[in-house]
């Protein structure tokens, strides 16, 4: 089993966005996908249009009040499952994050999935906390989003120093799959000189092929609560930036199934 700790020191550059619509783009090529979200501000399931904490999750499976195969969301895509973080009281969310550092939780939660899945997407909060920190000690692989401007590009050799920190004294198996470029808008000049410093000055392949633009089409899904590949009988042509995106991803990973042929009927995500 594969787990990407979907990881970014800075918030606010897409990684919930690109954590749903490339869990299912991983699905539909083949792939037993689970998005974990594990960053109690619970923006995926925001994403998928669910009221505020509506279903439980991992908060319900931490007070051993429900069982996490009874949490795990099951979507209309056989292949996808989400598990989001659940019922987490905004006054109470420290001590969640608290609880969901300790050592042994994250890689228990893991455990409990046993061969159910081929690739786990965590879901992370921004930044370099305690949450993070154990995600990507119990992880196979890191992917980062970076928003192509300029205080991000600034703040990524923070995250790229812990990963090297517990590749060395935690988990020597941790791989960075790469830097996907967010956000970018080829009409700044701002975020062209972030593409091109990320192009000329990082070392060959840490950067993906695959670029996310800035685009309105990604407040329409919101507000939808929907993926981009699912919000209409035919998805807007950025959608399949998503599997370009998990064809790149995959192409890092040992090698996958073969890809199944795409949907075109619009249906909502969420059983």
């Amino acid at each position: 089993m594969h787990v990407i700790t979907i990881a970014s020191q800075k918030g606010g550059v897409g990684k919930t966005t690109i954590s749903l619509n490339l869990g299912l783009a991983l699905a539909r090529a083949g792939n037993r996908t689970l998005i974990m979200e594990l960053d109690a501000q619970g923006s995926l399931g925001l994403s998928l249009g669910l009221p505020d904490r509506a279903r439980p999750g991992i908060a319900e499976v931490l007070t051993a009040t429900e069982p996490l195969e009874a949490v795990l969301t099951r979507t209309r895509d056989p292949q996808l499952h989400v598990l989001c973080v659940g019922r987490v009281d905004p006054t109470t969310v420290s001590g969640f994050e608290e609880v969901l550092a300790r050592g042994s939780v994250i890689p228990g939660l893991l455990a409990k999935l046993g061969d159910e899945f081929d690739i786990v997407l965590l879901d992370c909060p921004a930044g370099l906390g305690k949450v993070i920190t154990r995600a990507l000690e119990s992880s196979t692989h890191v992917l980062s989003p970076l928003q192509a401007e300029p205080l991000a590009l600034r703040s990524m050799g923070q995250l790229l120093a812990l990963i090297d920190r517990i590749r060395i004294e935690k988990n020597p198996k941790l791989q960075l799959l790469g830097i996907v470029l967010s956000m970018f808008d080829r009409k700044t000049p701002a975020s062209l000189e972030v593409a091109e410093t990320l192009w000329t000055k990082f070392p060959g392949g840490i950067i993906l092929d695959t670029i996310v633009p800035r685009d309105e089409v990604f407040l329409e899904a919101s507000l939808r609560g929907s993926p981009l590949l699912l919000m209409q009988k035919r998805p807007p042509p950025i959608a399949r930036i998503f599997d370009q995106l998990a064809s790149d991803v995959l192409d890092r990973l040992e090698p996958a199934g073969e890809k199944k042929e795409d949907d075109d009927v619009p249906i909502p995500l969420l059983v």
